[in-house]
């Protein structure tokens, strides 16, 4: 049944979504009023003009129209659409849209006109991006805590390690202290003499070289120290992981003397370098050999093994590190790396060293593997995934047998 016009219009104009009838040469045969609110248009700057007359698309400015005309979509797939467009107002402002287009066909299949209904999204697409925008920096500022957190972990452990050395460093300094203060004094009797012989002055002489020794040595302990401890920013370099290890093995020279640890090195000739901060790395190996030294304490045979190797044609370069301690229990080994887990008494620990361990290797694209047997031993084993420096490609390959 064909209604009125004035009762066609009437609905139209009572539907708050906004509705175009469009012929299908793209001219505008009807409008509500809804629409010509929101648009601020007249009836007359509507009604008989192009459809892309009516939102600027002719100057192809701030609009998705061209890309994905709905009347054509309609039109190639002979059935309804739904599309989101950008269409620019009368105030040349661009409006986010949300439409569908239904054909109206003739008795000979062809489309008379098209029904346009749309309502206007430009409102919720600006309160999601003001929630995204929020979001965003709700994320950035828990990054930013979680990575201030990180670094205050990393340091306290550090601190810890740092302590354990300290306190197997005491004789390490006080012995050359007093070496040096013996030698002052006989320095001084020397110089109190009237007579003073050749073979006196030589054995003065004699005794400086060794005061001069002996400083030297304490003031290397004391930087090795300070190095360790400082908080440094993260600084990716290339590094030998040979030699970061024999740094680390030197600071805890005298921890392993005490302990009667027997130390082996395996390592790979002319190793690839790596990639990261030596510093981390560096924190990693300490707290892997002090806790294989703590691990050993009440065992009769006490050695450290130290190796590395690297695979060129699979890119990854590995440090293991092997004791001869008591070992994981089987239930606990999963556990290992939980931050606050450990196996150690009341106030030997608060079980943040291989949580901190497993944190840094993550972040270095790495992976770590512990094996461990109740009563003879326990391995761990660091990949690092890099780039192999190019300009190391000679090396001589060991056996893979590990030293065990």
């Amino acid at each position: 049944m064909n209604l009125p016009q004035n009762e066609m219009e009437t609905i139209l104009n009572g539907i708050q979504d906004f509705i175009l009838i469009i012929s299908p040469d793209r001219e505008i045969l009807e409008v509500n009023d809804a629409f010509l609110k929101h648009m601020k248009y007249t009836r007359k700057d509507v009604v008989g003009r192009k459809c892309y007359e009516v939102f600027k698309e002719v100057t192809r400015k701030s609009s998705n129209c061209h890309a994905k005309c709905p009347l054509e979509k309609v039109v190639r797939e002979k059935r309804h659409c739904q599309e989101e467009l950008t269409r620019l107002g009368s105030d040349g402002e661009p409006r986010y849209t949300e439409l569908s287009i239904f054909p109206i066909w003739e008795r000979k299949g062809k489309i008379s006109k098209f029904i346009e209904i749309s309502r206007d999204v430009t409102k919720r697409k600006a309160d999601e991006k003001q929630t995204q925008n929020y979001l965003v920096k709700m994320v950035e500022e828990r990054t930013r805590q979680l990575k201030e957190t990180h670094e205050r972990l990393l340091h306290q452990d550090k601190m810890a390690s740092l302590g354990k050395l300290s306190s197997s460093m005491v004789h390490e300094i006080n012995n050359p202290v007093a070496g040096i203060l013996n030698l002052v004094m006989l320095s001084k009797r020397i110089l109190k003499e009237d007579d003073i012989q050749q073979d006196e002055l030589d054995l003065f002489l004699r005794y400086l070289d060794l005061m001069e020794t002996e400083t030297r040595r304490v003031s290397r302990i004391v930087s090795n120290l300070l190095v360790f401890a400082r908080q440094s920013k993260i600084e990716v370099i290339k590094f030998d992981v040979n030699e970061l290890i024999e740094q680390t093995l030197i600071l805890n020279a005298n921890l392993l003397k005490i302990n009667k640890i027997r130390i082996i090195q395996a390592f790979e000739h002319n190793l690839p370098l790596i990639t990261g901060s030596q510093d981390q790395i560096q924190q990693v190996i300490m707290n892997l050999i002090s806790n294989a030294a703590e691990s050993m304490s009440g065992m009769s045979q006490k050695r450290l093994t130290l190796k590395t190797y690297s695979r060129q044609k699979e890119k990854f370069v590995v440090i293991q590190v092997s004791d001869t301690g008591i070992g994981i229990p089987n239930d606990t080994i999963s556990k290992i790396f939980e931050p606050f887990f450990t196996t150690k008494k009341k106030g030997k620990g608060v079980g943040l060293g291989l949580s901190v361990v497993y944190g840094i290797i993550k972040e270095h694209n790495g992976n770590i593997f512990v094996t461990s047997t109740p009563g003879k031993g326990t391995r761990f084993s660091i990949t690092f995934f890099q780039e192999l420096d190019p300009k190391r490609k000679e090396k001589t390959l060991m056996s893979n047998q590990d030293p065990h």
